[in-house]
């Protein structure tokens, strides 16, 4: 595996959205950020990663890449693409549960900001539908569902 080891440095992307690339990253050390629409004036960061994997879905789901995801700093990274998978998990079978679990740590944060948006969703549709309440706490209340998804981590 050795050879699938790679580094980058500060600044360096890692891969970039809307890209299909057929290999995923699992994490050795360091740490990145996500963004939407990256260098572009609506760039938005979207999550951090610092352990577990970086494009297993769409490696699994052979989805386009969600996001840029950029290095923070020093990261060294395992590349694991379609010839080495069946190899990397039959060398490392500990890691198919490694990778189980970071999955459904996604699915479970999906859930919780799917509820957090349903309930901010409501609160605005009431503040709405009040006519007496300020324009204030509207804003607010839809500022609190833009900030959901930009604490994420990935």
């Amino acid at each position: 595996m050795a050879d699938n080891i790679l580094n980058f440095k500060k600044g360096d992307v890692i891969c970039e959205e809307g890209k299909y690339e057929v290999w995923f990253y699992e994490i050795l050390s360091g740490s990145m950020t996500i963004y939407k629409d990256y260098g572009l004036s609506s760039q938005q960061e979207i999550g951090t990663a610092d352990s577990g994997y970086i494009g297993e879905m769409g490696f699994i789901n052979s989805l386009p890449r969600v996001g840029t995801v950029v290095a923070d700093g020093d990261v060294s990274l395992a590349k694991i693409d379609e010839a080495s998978f069946n190899s990397y998990f039959a060398e490392h079978p500990e890691k198919i549960y490694s990778i189980i679990q970071c999955l459904a740590s996604r699915l479970s944060e999906i859930d919780v900001n799917s509820k957090e948006v349903m309930n901010t969703v409501e609160d605005c549709i009431d503040l709405y539908e009040s006519k007496n309440t300020p324009t204030a706490q509207l804003k607010n209340a839809m500022k609190k569902f833009s900030d959901i998804f930009k604490k994420r981590k990935a």
